[in-house]
């Protein structure tokens, strides 16, 4: 999943795209209004945005997004923790808000929460024939043999997994999967989905990531 962050605390950004990479997320940073509207995109699966922000409004952006008519989920990042603050961020669009300072688990549930409410899959526990997804958690079983992915990995093996039997473009993939930072060129999918098939279809009878040819990849169970 892919992450927009519009924080204008530099040092506070990054050590939040720290957290959020730890936990198999990709994300991109913003740190005023204008570079956040050099950036937005659709291939964005959330936002994050700061209330205060040196060019204006995070609560503006957030208005204005929802005027356009962006569903992207957003949540808010704010210092203020009166009631009536929170109240407006919710009635201007935002999917949910947590204030600063925030615990690192706090957020990441948050996160969580959201992407499950706009998901086709609702429940935390992904399963297809013999495998097994805890979104919670981000471990992967086969069987009873519990599968060891890097965060990229287990990012790819999620997005494969929300769209069972959907064929999966290399460049969608890249542009949900990873930052801002990977060229559309390059060749990282392919060599992820090999180490996917490694672990998790290496000594099954049945294998679960198949090639769509012309089209991309798909996880699906026949």
């Amino acid at each position: 999943m892919k992450i927009l962050l519009i924080e204008d605390d530099i040092r506070l950004a990054e050590n939040i795209a720290l957290i959020l990479k730890k936990s198999t997320y990709a994300v991109d940073l913003a740190h005023t209004l204008h570079d956040a509207s050099l950036k937005l995109s659709p291939d964005y699966d959330l936002l994050i945005i700061d209330w205060k922000l040196p060019d204006g409004s995070g609560l503006e952006l957030c208005r204005q997004l929802r005027k356009d008519d962006v569903s992207t989920p957003i949540l808010m990042l704010t210092a203020n923790s009166q009631l009536e603050d929170k109240i407006d961020g919710l009635n201007a669009g935002a999917d949910d808000y947590i204030t600063k300072p925030f615990d690192t688990e706090e957020l990441l549930a948050r996160i969580r929460a959201i992407v499950r409410r706009n998901s086709p899959v609702a429940k935390p526990i992904i399963t297809l024939a013999d495998l097994r997804i805890d979104t919670n958690l981000k471990q992967v079983w086969r069987g009873e043999k519990f599968i060891n992915l890097s965060p990229r990995e287990y990012a790819v093996l999620e997005y494969l997994a929300l769209r069972p039997c959907q064929s999966v473009s290399r460049v969608d993939l890249l542009s949900h999967v990873w930052d801002e930072n990977t060229s559309l060129f390059s060749n990282t999918v392919d060599v992820h989905i090999r180490y996917l098939r490694n672990k998790l279809d290496q000594g099954f009878q049945k294998k679960l990531i198949i090639t769509v040819k012309g089209e991309g990849y798909a996880l699906c169970d026949h």
